[in-house]
């Protein structure tokens, strides 16, 4: 079934479309396209926040893509961020980190590895940041002139870091919202919060005690049961829902005999993630009431409307930004084109469709 929050959405809307397109969101035979600017892509993320999160369209820059440092570093004044739903820059800590020693990319180029028929993109940054502190002084001044909406990304290692970095937040421009990468261990016990359900209930709630602005809470997918955390993350005050993180893995140098990652392990993403994510987005989106970011391996426009259908409201793109600055903002053109030859006006003829 649909996602429960526009279910009742889709029953006044829904027409003859979801039988004319697709599961690639192409046009079948005897559909009537429109316009492309008859097209509305604009979503709210926090539609039970009364700040709620309106953005222009459902495509977004993921954290850690936004340029080529995590900051907009590469960013031209032709790159219109205006053009896309939203950026989240690179996820920032409490205090500074350096991250993981150096190779920290497999292949360390990935528009090379795309062209050379690589489809498995391994990353292991290790959360490199100035620390929040630097972040609020001078990132988010720069962020209030990007034109977009933004969302502050964040860690923490405690629960009550989470609620000290949140506070920290109060009253600084630049963003509208707060995801919380919850990839991350806890001290206190060494468990990662992303894969307890109590812990990530514990992070949400410490965040959204501290601020009245939209929350987000950033998914792992390496649990028994992804459905059990988003429940409780959700309870604990989640206005909305990304799903997901990368998936540990790793590679290995045949003639080096050693890990090609400098920190070992690290993190998998690109074409490899869409179908892993793709059903957790699908399961996840039958069982929660609020919107779901779906995230992993989006390419193009077609893997844009996968998500939607699995369940998803909008998505984030990731490691096709570090083949290509210019990638959302083609997938934006895309979408909105493939829609328009299939004759969707809204997209929440679309959310859903597949189940």
């Amino acid at each position: 079934m649909a996602p429960t929050w526009v279910v009742r959405q889709q029953k006044m809307s829904l027409k003859s479309s979801d039988a004319d397109i697709r599961s690639d969101g192409t046009q079948l035979e005897g559909t009537q396209s429109i316009k492309r600017e008859q097209v509305e892509l604009g979503v709210d993320l926090a539609p039970r926040n009364k700040f709620h999160l309106n953005i222009s369209n459902p495509v977004m820059i993921a954290s850690g893509t936004f340029g080529y440092d995590g900051y907009g570093r590469g960013i031209t004044a032709e790159m219109d961020l205006g053009r896309l739903g939203a950026v989240i820059p690179k996820t920032v800590t409490r205090l500074p980190k350096e991250g993981n020693p150096e190779p920290r990319w497999d292949p360390p180029s990935y528009r090379q590895g795309l062209e050379q028929g690589d489809f498995l993109f391994l990353n292991s940054i290790g959360l490199a940041n100035p620390g929040i502190e630097s972040a609020l002084a001078g990132l988010t001044a720069e962020w209030s002139g990007y034109g977009t909406t933004v969302f502050l990304s964040i860690s923490g290692d405690s629960v009550s870091q989470f609620a000290e970095m949140t506070a920290m937040t109060q009253g600084v421009p630049g963003f509208q919202a707060i995801e919380l990468n919850l990839s991350c261990p806890n001290v206190e016990n060494g468990a990662m919060f992303g894969h307890s359900a109590q812990l990530t209930a514990a992070a949400v709630d410490a965040v959204r005690k501290n601020t009245d602005l939209p929350v987000l809470a950033k998914l792992a997918p390496n649990v028994p049961d992804v459905t059990e955390i988003a429940i409780a993350a959700v309870a604990s005050g989640a206005d909305a829902l990304t799903i997901c993180n990368t998936v540990p893995a790793m590679a290995i140098d045949l003639e080096a005999r050693k890990p090609v990652l400098g920190g070992i392990t690290g993190g998998l993403s690109g074409h490899g993630l869409r179908p892993i994510s793709l059903a957790l987005v699908y399961k996840t989106s039958q069982v929660v009431d609020v919107p779901i970011i779906g995230v992993g391996g989006i390419f193009e426009a077609k893997h844009v409307m996968e998500f939607l259908m699995a369940g998803a409201t909008a998505v984030q793109v990731g490691s096709a930004n570090l083949v290509s600055l210019w990638s959302p903002f083609q997938i934006v053109d895309e979408l909105r084109d493939r829609l328009a030859a299939s004759g969707i006006r809204r997209l929440d003829e679309v959310i859903g469709a597949a189940q």
